[in-house]
């Protein structure tokens, strides 16, 4: 994680999103399959929004087909754990 940038969301990053349809604020981590913990806020980066974030910078919009279903998100911050 010391060696990652934070501009783009990568393994390991922490993101700040805005749910554009609701207003609703959301933060999770984005973390290998086996660490995965919803309650924590921990998002596997195979699932459909970790796959959405992945490689995307702060301010960009993204669409995730998730299998409930879509949601339009926008990445407010990205930060990685010291």
């Amino acid at each position: 994680p010391t060696t990652l940038s934070g501009d783009r969301v990568t393994l390991f990053c922490k993101v700040e999103l805005t749910n554009l349809d609701t207003g609703a604020k959301m933060t999770y981590t984005i973390v290998s399959p086996h660490e995965t913990d919803l309650k924590a806020g921990k998002i596997s980066l195979k699932s459909p929004f970790g796959q959405a974030l992945l490689g995307k910078k702060a301010g960009d919009s993204v669409t995730v087909q998730a299998p409930a279903a879509t949601f339009h998100l926008r990445i407010d911050s990205i930060s990685i754990p010291v």
